[in-house]
């Protein structure tokens, strides 16, 4: 599965979450997803949701941080903690600059000092060479929270 996702644009979060666990470890392999991942949940099909909170769980277990880019990247900070996500090493990164969204999750992915990053916008817009080469140099997850799904969960 790794070897099909090295030439995707762009995977769902359940490709990803699929693909960072082997049969014979427990330990997630997070060099195997290097393209942006697509967080798409509904009411309908909250099993996204889930993959994405089990994904941001591990790595928070990392010692490095989990980077939301902007208010609209952000999840419910309840949803976080009882998903088992260490809220301590959440940042939330407000964009005083006014550089693009592309241009900060670059930034942050190639640092290396997060385990993830997540951005919400159109998906296609993070399909660069530049964010997929980010993401493999700081082996760091690129998530992109599609916008018109995330207003329409509701939290239980």
């Amino acid at each position: 599965m790794t070897a099909l996702l090295n030439n995707l644009q762009s995977v769902t979060v359940s490709q990803a979450y699929k693909s960072t666990f082997t049969t014979n470890s427990t330990v997630p392999k997070y060099q195997s997803v290097k393209c942006p991942i697509d967080v798409s949940f509904t009411d309908e099909s909250q099993t996204q949701l889930a993959y994405f909170l089990r994904l941001l769980k591990q790595a928070s277990l990392q010692s490095r941080w989990i980077m939301f880019i902007g208010d609209e990247a952000m999840i419910d900070k309840k949803l976080l903690i009882s998903a088992g996500v260490d809220i301590s090493k959440v940042l939330v990164l407000k964009n005083k600059k006014l550089l693009d969204d592309q241009a900060l999750i670059t930034k942050a992915l190639i640092s290396g000092n997060c385990s993830a990053v997540i951005a919400a916008g159109n998906i296609t817009s993070f399909q660069t060479d530049a964010i997929r080469q980010a993401s493999e140099q700081g082996q760091t997850l690129a998530f992109v929270i599609n916008h018109a799904t995330k207003h329409k969960v509701t939290l239980h």
